[in-house]
């Protein structure tokens, strides 16, 4: 067998990453598989017992109880159902009567359609678009855009939030929110998550194409941004 490369071992015939371990370095699968055996320096090992049983212990509080069995049986049949049939089957099973949408507003017409297939399902549904208020950037406290002036109307994912708690939904479906409003939005949720879309601009809303293409056609461009990044291209708010 070939001798590993520096900063990597060989674990059950497979090449594993060393230099700063964790999941995303591990080759042996041995959790999921059940093969036995994990690596000497899996995750694992950073938490004892009481760790383990305190997660537990949170698995058998009602709520988590009842969203984990929901997605458990949900996930025994997700290989031959579509997302959206995936969530409209976990609502279900959650008991879920009344969902909330919070949307992009360029995902108006997919969340209406959502919309649409939930209520002929029997749920009562209530969405908020992400620009409701119609807020500028010194309405929210925030430096002028670029260039002066108040620039667009900005998203407002915690109003979107709060407006949902008021309807009193039981569950929340994320509709394409701009990377950062989705961090607040989930933030600031009073009712169970899930999110439908991820949206991306360039790859219509499949952001694993990104990944996909990044070491071919899109190599560049995501080392442009790699790059700035590293080397503090990128300003700090």
């Amino acid at each position: 067998m070939a001798a590993a490369l520096p900063g990597k071992r060989r674990w059950k015939g497979k090449l594993m990453d060393d230099t700063g371990f964790s999941c995303l370095s591990c080759a042996g699968e041995a959790c999921e598989f059940q093969t036995g055996g994990n690596p000497p320096q899996c995750v694992e090992g950073l938490v004892g017992e009481a760790v383990r049983e305190e997660v537990r212990e949170r698995y058998r509080e009602p709520e988590n109880h009842r969203i984990m069995q929901a997605a458990a049986l949900t996930s025994e049949r997700c290989a031959n159902l579509t997302r959206v049939q995936e969530t409209m089957e976990f609502a279900a099973r959650m008991g879920a009567r009344k969902i909330g949408i919070a949307t992009c507003t360029m995902l108006l017409d997919e969340s209406r359609t959502l919309r649409k297939l939930l209520e002929r399902a029997g749920f009562e549904v209530f969405g908020v678009a992400c620009k409701v208020e119609g807020n500028r950037r010194a309405d929210l406290g925030l430096a002028p855009a670029a260039g002066g002036g108040e620039g667009p109307v900005l998203c407002n994912p915690v109003m979107q939030a709060r407006l949902l708690e008021e309807e009193g939904t039981d569950l929340n479906i994320v509709m394409g929110l701009c990377v950062g409003h989705d961090t607040l939005f989930y933030r600031h949720s009073h009712a169970p998550t899930t999110t439908l879309v991820t949206k991306d601009h360039v790859t219509g809303h499949n952001a694993c194409a990104g990944l996909y293409a990044s070491k071919s056609v899109y190599r560049r461009r995501l080392n442009e941004t790699v790059d700035a990044c590293r080397e503090g291209g990128i300003a700090q708010v």
